[in-house]
């Protein structure tokens, strides 16, 4: 058997193989061999600087992930080999959501990519999370996966702001406050509130909403509210919206007999709509929404908080082919 040097290459791992030297047979098997043993040493130093705690979306971390190996020079058919998982276009159909992550491969990938025991139960639980379709059960993980980061520096403040809808009258204490007098005792401020709120609720409310920078305390002793940015991926800001909305609803209907015709406003119709027909309406109530806001910008002497409600929902509907 007769070898010959082909030549010598500095391959795109140089950090990781010094020099190659390729051989080839006549037949190339040895060749093939060679790439085929090299793919299983993929260098995974930049998965490693790819923090997993960053994302509420599993989809994203992949993509973060196998963006990164390929900036390397890994083709996605390397990656999915030397991370041990098959299919074909893996990657690909779990990127465009045709396909969930199950369970058992994401305990592939956590192992492939050099995970360690807290990354790996995190990344499980985002890959639970993100096929999860029972809003309780995603709800509880959500809170797994915040607990998790509640734990990371980097995170808590960020995550601090999400916890802005976890109850119903911190959005109303935020817009109450610039109203008020300087120095306004807490228990004059949770009799403002319908139900009316204890003192240490007011307390805890405001404390929370400097501590997340929703408001600022002036010199003087005023408040003045301010608009942090909060950016969470639609899966998470629904399932914390659910709940700060059913709660509303809850207090709304608590609440409905101690308001005169005067102090509230409800109203309410029943018809049948089209698909085509019902996006208008979800399209219109987004212009209304819009606009009541514009007039609250605009308001000059403000002297009350309101909580105004849409609701568009399907009460009955015709299967389809019926």
């Amino acid at each position: 058997m007769k070898f010959r040097v082909v030549r010598r290459l500095r391959p795109k791992n140089a950090d990781m193989f010094p020099f190659l030297m390729y051989f080839t047979h006549h037949n190339n098997k040895i060749l093939l061999y060679i790439c085929k043993y090299l793919s299983n040493f993929i260098d995974m130093s930049n998965v490693s600087t790819i923090s997993v705690f960053m994302y509420f979306d599993y989809r994203d971390y992949i993509r973060a992930v196998v963006e990164a190996l390929q900036s390397r020079g890994q083709s996605i058919r390397s990656i999915q080999e030397s991370a041990g998982v098959s299919g074909s276009a893996f990657f690909n159909r779990i990127l465009d959501g045709s396909r969930p992550l199950s369970a058992a491969n994401a305990k592939t990938l956590a192992k492939a990519w050099g995970l360690s025991d807290e990354e790996s139960e995190y990344f499980l639980t985002l890959v639970r999370f993100g096929n999860e379709k029972n809003v309780d059960e995603r709800e509880n993980l959500l809170k797994k996966l915040l607990t998790v980061r509640a734990n990371k520096q980097e995170y808590e403040l960020q995550d601090s702001a999400l916890k802005f809808f976890s109850k119903w009258y911190y959005p109303v204490l935020r817009d109450l406050l610039p109203l008020l007098p300087a120095n306004t005792p807490a228990e004059k401020i949770g009799r403002m509130f319908t139900p009316a709120l204890r003192a240490p609720q007011v307390q805890s409310g405001i404390k929370y909403l400097k501590e997340a920078g929703f408001v600022t305390l002036n010199d003087d002793g005023t408040y003045r509210i301010e608009q942090p940015i909060i950016s969470t991926p639609p899966r998470v800001r629904s399932t914390i919206l659910r709940k700060y909305h059913l709660k509303n609803l809850e207090v709304n209907s608590e609440v409905y007999d101690l308001f005169s015709s005067d102090d509230r406003s409800i109203t309410s119709v029943t018809c049948s709509l089209s698909k085509e027909s019902f996006e208008k309406v979800r399209e219109e109530i987004a212009k209304l929404r819009e606009k009541i806001l514009a007039m609250s910008r605009e308001e000059k002497n403000p002297d009350r908080v309101c909580h105004v409600g849409f609701q568009l929902v399907n009460r009955a509907k015709v299967k389809e082919g019926k």
